[in-house]
């Protein structure tokens, strides 16, 4: 059977005929959650992955915590990641070391913003872009170290050019349509539209693949619109729960000034038969895996006792 590397087989999500959803987070278990769903691929959030490493989405952390935090979910899993590689990083030299790093790491493809230093955050305000010049240089340094090292890598050109200091529709499109014709990137990425009118237009009228996201847009048309407008792929933010769910109940435990709502949260939690417990189950290697390593390479008098103990039967999975 051959082994398709993790470019190639992101390659093949963005170039199929049908928009294929993407779940969207931050954690490597996260990612072992969309592949144990079956997804075919995960997107590790550049802002999530901040905000749940306690830092603003501001370009604050260097492409070495980036590339790891990367590298710990590629990891973890066998399907491909797509990752969120803001701005580059720098200069061109870095934008090439950027790239090269994230192959290393294991990473199917990335995205690279037109952003002037340091990022926003897409879909805020005080956003800025580089000239076109830059923005074509910093693609093709990336798309040039792709080529030396891994042709099937995927870069993935981002344009924040709708929100910009100055910008709408008409901009973004014609920066699309730029990054497309000028520079070696392999798809073109639509950031923070508000509509999914916006989004028709702008993959209209720009050769494939292509995709726009904005949070109005999310959920408000099936697979199929989505295909038919030639929307590579849909990101999907399911962590969202993991967020604004944990917050309710820090606040049930605080407002009642016991720990009854957690537990009443458990009770709930082992009722549901589809619920994955304390997450156990997405972990690797399993607790099943190493009882199994310590059967085969352990002799019988050193194996643990799985079987005589109070906790027979009983695991946080």
């Amino acid at each position: 059977m051959a082994v398709t590397s993790p470019g190639s087989a992101l390659r093949q999500i963005f170039e199929s005929a049908e928009t294929s959803i993407v779940p969207f987070g931050s954690l490597p278990i996260h990612a072992q959650m969309a592949q144990h769903a079956r997804f075919d691929a995960f997107q590790l959030s550049g802002g999530m992955s901040a905000w749940w490493q306690g830092v603003s989405d501001t370009g604050w952390l260097t492409l070495t915590e980036v590339v790891e935090h990367a590298r710990r979910t590629a990891r973890a899993v066998d399907i491909p990641i797509y990752c969120d590689a803001d701005t580059g990083f720098g200069a061109p030299i870095n934008v090439q070391r950027t790239v090269a790093e994230f192959i290393d790491a294991g990473v199917g493809g990335i995205h690279i913003e037109d952003q002037r230093e340091p990022k926003k955050s897409g879909g805020v305000s005080g956003i800025e872009l580089v000239s076109d010049a830059e923005a074509i240089g910093r693609l093709n340094s990336a798309t040039d170290e792709r080529d030396r090292r891994d042709e099937d890598f995927v870069i993935v050109a981002r344009t924040d050019g709708y929100g910009a200091a100055g910008g709408g529709i008409d901009e973004a499109i014609r920066r699309g349509q730029l990054y497309k014709a000028e520079t070696g990137a392999d798809v073109i990425f639509y950031e923070g539209f508000h509509t999914w009118e916006q989004a028709e237009l702008a993959l209209k009228e720009t050769p494939g693949p292509a995709y726009a996201i904005g949070v109005p847009m999310i959920g408000r048309k099936t697979v199929a619109e989505m295909t038919a407008l030639g929307q590579a792929i849909m990101p999907a933010a399911f962590v969202l729960p993991g967020i604004n769910e944990v917050w309710r109940l820090l606040m049930q435990v605080k407002e009642s000034g016991e720990v009854t709502p957690v537990a009443e949260y458990i009770d709930r939690m082992n009722a549901e038969p589809d619920f994955p417990g304390w997450g156990a189950r997405f972990g690797l290697p399993s607790t099943d895996s190493v009882r199994e390593a310590e059967e085969q390479y352990l002799p019988a008098s050193a194996q643990r006792d799985y079987l005589n103990n109070a906790h027979i039967g009983e695991s946080y999975s």
